[in-house]
């Protein structure tokens, strides 16, 4: 979980930059913006996801481990 949610904040970090620096400075094209923009979303969406399962999976282990579920 800790790994997970560092990904997923240095991500969103990463998208608000990348979205200030071409509001100002426009180094990227119209359309090469959108597909980074898109790729760094996907990414993000992928490390949450995995996070999101990752955790559940270890929290079901940790239960039928005390013995509260079977």
């Amino acid at each position: 979980m800790k790994y997970g949610s560092i990904i997923c904040t240095a991500l969103f970090i990463l998208g608000i930059v990348l979205s200030l620096v071409q509001l100002w400075i426009e180094p990227f094209d119209a359309a090469l913006f959108a597909k980074l923009l898109i790729t760094i979303i996907a990414f993000f969406v992928i490390a949450l996801g995995i996070t999101l399962v990752f955790k559940e999976y270890l929290s079901e282990k940790e239960m039928k481990k005390k013995g509260y579920i079977d």
